[in-house]
């Protein structure tokens, strides 16, 4: 599991620009604190563009499952859209 650097806010502010290249030709992550408090990621755009696919892949797959068996139990239709996931993960992989 990749694990995201946690930088203060003044610190993303002045070195903005070594952040983002960082992010970018190295897959580097940050996580922005304002007073101890988490408030942004910042990652590459193509990773970014990776994690909104597979979310919308979720959803596809937890769509289906939900339209083919309207009456189960959410917690199931969870559990198969865990499995498809993995499926999917692998596929991918």
């Amino acid at each position: 599991m990749v694990t995201a650097k946690v930088i203060p806010a003044v610190e993303a502010r002045v070195h903005l620009g070594e952040i983002m290249k960082r992010s970018f030709k190295k897959g580097d992550r940050f996580i922005v604190e304002k007073a101890g408090i988490p408030m942004i990621a910042i990652l590459s755009a193509d990773e970014y563009t990776r994690f909104i696919q597979e979310r919308e892949e979720q959803f596809k797959i937890f769509d289906k499952i939900r339209a083919k068996a309207p009456n189960l139990p959410v917690e199931e239709v969870e559990k198969d859209v865990r499995v498809a996931m993995q499926a999917v993960r692998k596929k991918h992989a």
